[in-house]
This record gives C-alpha cells, structure tokens and sequence, in this order.
C-alpha cells in the first residue's frame, strides 16, 4: 500500500530542513576539522556531507528517468571511487538547493497513482515511494553520524528532529 503524496511531502520537506540544519551547522568549522578523519561514515564530515548530497542527487535523476541502476552498482564496494575533495562545504552550499527543490517538486508534481509504479533495474524493482523513503532515511542515517561527528569535534550539533522541523516550519 502506497503512501499519500502528503506523507512523502512532509517527509522530503523535513529531510531538505534537517539537511539545511546541518550544512550551517557545518558551515562555521575550519576546513582542517571539516576534512579531519574521525572514522566515520565517508572519513569525515565533508565526506559524509558528500555522500548526503551524491547520494540525493542520483536517487532524484533516476526517479526522474524512471530507470534504476543495476543493484550490484550499489553493492560494490569498488564501484564508487574514494570520496574527491569536491564539492566542498562552499559548493554543497551552492549546490544542494537545486536538489532539494528537484526532490520537493517531483514530489509535488507526479501524479499520485504513479507512486506506486515500479522503478526497474536489471536485477531489482522497487516502487517509487519506497525509493523516496530511503531516501530520507539514508539521510537521516548519514546527519546523525555527522551529528556525532560534531560532538567528537567540541562543538555543539543542530536540533534536527522531525518535530522540531514540523513545530518551526509550521507554527
């Protein structure tokens, strides 16, 4: 069984914040402690943050193609070169936004039956709003990490709980 459209929306719309939440957090390290390995997810902070934003911006090019990439793209390890120092926290900045709107309005705007549709590769199928909701909780996953990360560095992590997100944004 499907999930609404306006499920996905609140959903999306509070992994964008959390995301925004975390980026400014970021924003004020040095790049030496956003670089630093902690040995974590992808190194590091801007690796993890990297890895957030790849990870989002692919997810959103094949939901908008309708094609997904085979599973053993995803299941090795060797497929996906070492983390490049680019983007870097100033480009994520720059560039993150277009994602964002890109997840938002393709939630927005497909037509709600088409949730439900199957998304194929290969060697897998996977409705769309499942895709979606990995998605968020990829996300979800990776901020917490960068979260503690914060926390190995001294410094203080956003408040990004879903709740929170909904009580700002709708007051």
């Amino acid at each position: 069984m499907p999930i609404s459209r306006q499920a996905l929306l609140y959903l999306v719309d509070y992994s964008v914040w959390a995301d925004q939440q975390l980026l400014s957090a970021c924003a004020v390290l040095t790049p030496e402690e956003q670089g630093r390995d902690l040995g974590s997810s992808d190194i590091g902070i801007s690796g993890t943050l990297r890895h957030i934003y790849d990870s989002e911006r692919v997810w959103l090019g094949q939901l908008r193609k309708g094609l997904l990439a085979p599973l053993s793209d995803f299941t090795n390890p060797r497929r996906y070169p070492p983390t490049p120092p680019e983007p870097n926290l100033s480009h994520l900045q720059q560039r993150w936004p277009e994602v964002w709107e890109g997840l938002h309005t393709y939630v927005a705007t497909l037509p709600e039956a088409e949730f439900a549709l199957e998304l194929r590769a290969i060697d897998w199928t996977i409705p769309r709003w499942k895709l979606l909701l990995h998605v968020v909780n990829h996300a979800t996953l990776h901020r917490g990490q960068v979260m503690g990360m914060l926390r190995q560095l001294g410094k203080q992590p956003p408040t990004n709980d879903i709740f929170i997100g909904y009580h700002l944004s709708h007051p």
